[in-house]
C-alpha cells in the first residue's frame, strides 16, 4: 500500500512540476480612442507566444479578420520583424509589445482577442458611456473610471469586447426625442381623461 501511495504522490508531484514549467501566456491591451472617434491606437503586451491575431465578430458571431494598419513589433524596446498571415502576424516565440491602428464606425468598436486578457479602452473627455439608452458595454463586469480629461473602461480576463460610446450632441438629441414623445403621450391621454371626467 505504501508503495502505491508513493507512486501516486510521485506522479502528482511530477504533474504539478510540469504544469508550473509550462509558460503561461498573458495578454494586456490598451486602446486609445482618437479625439474624433473614428479610429484608435492600440498597444498590446503579449508573453510566451509566437502569433497575434486581429479579429472581430461577423454577422453570425464567426471570427472575421479586423483591418489594422501601422503594425509594429517590439522586444525590449527593439523593433523586430514579423510575417503577416491572414488575420494576424507570426514571429519568434517570446515576450513582445505590439502596436497597431484601426478605424471605428458610428462610435461602436468591438474585437475578439486571441486569448483571455485585460482590456482597457481610453475615451477622450467628450465621450461618455453613462446612459444605458445610448451606450453598450459587453461583456458585463466592466469597470468605468472617469477623470477630468478621459474615461477608462476596463475588462479583466475577457475574450471579446463590444463598446458603444456617445457625445454631448447625441445626449441632447435623446433629450429632445424624449420630450417630443412625452408631449405626444400627454396629447393622446387628455381626451381620455376628459371623457372620464364627464362620465363621473
Amino acid at each position: 500500500m505504501r508503495s502505491n501511495t508513493r507512486v501516486i504522490t510521485g506522479c502528482i508531484t511530477t504533474l504539478i512540476l510540469v504544469i508550473l514549467a509550462i509558460p503561461v501566456s498573458a495578454l494586456n491591451i490598451t486602446y486609445q480612442i482618437a479625439d474624433d472617434g473614428t479610429g484608435y491606437h492600440a498597444v498590446a503586451a503579449v508573453n510566451a507566444t509566437d502569433r497575434y491575431e486581429f479579429m472581430q465578430s461577423g454577422a453570425l458571431g464567426e471570427q472575421v479578420p479586423l483591418k489594422v494598419t501601422n503594425i509594429t513589433l517590439f522586444e525590449n524596446g527593439v523593433n523586430k520583424t514579423y510575417t503577416e498571415e491572414r488575420g494576424g502576424i507570426r514571429f519568434a516565440s517570446g515576450n513582445y509589445s505590439i502596436t497597431f491602428d484601426g478605424t471605428i464606425s458610428g462610435n461602436t468598436f468591438q474585437s475578439q482577442l486571441p486569448e483571455p486578457g485585460s482590456v482597457s479602452i481610453i475615451l477622450p473627455e467628450h465621450y461618455k458611456v453613462d446612459n444605458p439608452l445610448l451606450t453598450s458595454l459587453q461583456p458585463g463586469g466592466s469597470r468605468v473610471n472617469k477623470s477630468m480629461n478621459q474615461t477608462v473602461v476596463t475588462w479583466d480576463k475577457t475574450r471579446y469586447f463590444d463598446i458603444r460610446f456617445y457625445d454631448g450632441n447625441q445626449e441632447n438629441l435623446l433629450g429632445i426625442f424624449t420630450q417630443f414623445w412625452l408631449i405626444i403621450a400627454v396629447m393622446l391621454l387628455l381626451p381620455f381623461l376628459f371623457s372620464r371626467g364627464r362620465q363621473g
